[in-house]
């Protein structure tokens, strides 16, 4: 059995986020900040600028101390590396980037978004790349929210798509959702018809690509890490992704087990020689701008999107002090 590892990393659930109207977002901020910070959150919170330096001071500051994001334009289409293209629609905290390798044997897909953005977002972005949507096999819901999963159920009936998520979240899915704010009833949503389990570690495997699930549950039972490999230029370079978001404060009891999940991460990625950053919902970690560097790319520059290995690793030891920072924070 996989050791159970959980992943928390900022105050608000992201989920949460995308429904709230800004007003609220600003009072639950306003509220948290009445309360100053006790000296251990701050030690915490110092220690993650420390290792964050320029480089990832955005992502310190969304992580450790303002979870606040603002929706963007949706650039359009846009390829990352030689094998693997971004269909971001206009993301923020309530919209997932769908992520898209054109493999040997066919499409696979991370994250299919919205079941309202099948039709206006993700099919006209393949269409744009050139990509006919007849030809999904594979789609990987990088956890049980419906910004991940919701487009799932679209691409299984009329593509015959097969779908891979974490068993728990294939049973968290089916559970009832909260109310809405304002305790009107969430929208129903159409779920996939139950199809493959991803494991930690066992590669999910298309024709000359595959992705390796890593698990990571807390922000659902079975939200997952992916890495995978892409190429630039023919060079080959290895990607991470924290597929499962963000989590809310929780108990003490529990915030405290999350505190093991970035090291868990930290080893895969290790291990696997991770030079690769991003995000399905990447509104902390520079995507903006690395998308307007990679369009003003001359040959022979590096790709944005390219940290290093270091550098990766600073990333996520920068959220465990983060995740330190509000378990200190929900003790006060």
């Amino acid at each position: 059995m996989p050791r159970k590892v959980y992943w928390v990393v900022m105050v608000l659930t992201i989920c949460a986020l995308s429904t709230f109207p800004v007003s609220a977002q600003e009072a639950q901020q306003q509220g948290s900040a009445a309360k100053p910070d006790s000296p251990e959150v701050r030690e915490h919170i110092e220690k993650a600028k420390k290792i964050a330096g320029t480089y990832w001071a955005q992502a310190e500051h969304f992580l450790c101390e303002a979870p606040r994001a603002n929706q963007a334009a949706d650039p359009g289409p846009v390829k990352l590396f030689d094998n693997f293209w971004a269909i971001p629609g206009p993301y923020s905290v309530g919209n997932a980037v769908t992520y898209v390798f054109p493999t040997s044997a066919g499409i696979m897909l991370i994250d299919p978004g919205h079941a309202k953005d099948v039709e206006t977002v993700l099919l006209p972005g393949l269409q744009k790349l050139g990509l006919d949507p007849a030809n999904i096999k594979v789609v990987i819901a990088a956890h049980g929210h419906e910004d991940h999963f919701g487009g799932a159920a679209y691409l299984q009936d009329h593509y015959g798509a097969h779908v891979y998520m974490a068993a728990a979240d294939w049973d968290f899915i089916k559970l009832p959702r909260p109310p809405a704010p304002g305790g009107n009833a969430a929208p129903p949503v159409t779920l996939p018809k139950k199809d493959m389990n991803a494991f930690e570690g066992v590669p999910i495997t298309l024709g000359d690509q595959s992705v390796t699930p890593v698990f990571l549950p807390g922000h659902t039972p079975g939200s997952l890490g992916l890495i995978f490999p892409v190429k630039d230029g023919g060079k080959a370079h290895m990607v991470g992704m924290v597929g499962g978001g963000f989590i809310a404060q929780g108990p003490a009891s529990q915030v405290s087990e999350f505190i093991d999940s970035p090291q868990h991460f930290e080893e895969w990625t290790k291990r696997m020689k991770v030079d690769v950053e991003i995000q399905n919902h990447p509104v902390f970690d520079g995507f903006a701008d690395k998308l307007a560097a990679l369009r003003a790319r001359k040959p022979g520059e590096p790709n944005p999107f390219v940290v290093g290995e270091a550098n990766y690793t600073r990333f996520v030891d920068l959220m465990i002090e983060c995740a330190r920072a509000t378990m200190y924070r929900q003790k006060d």
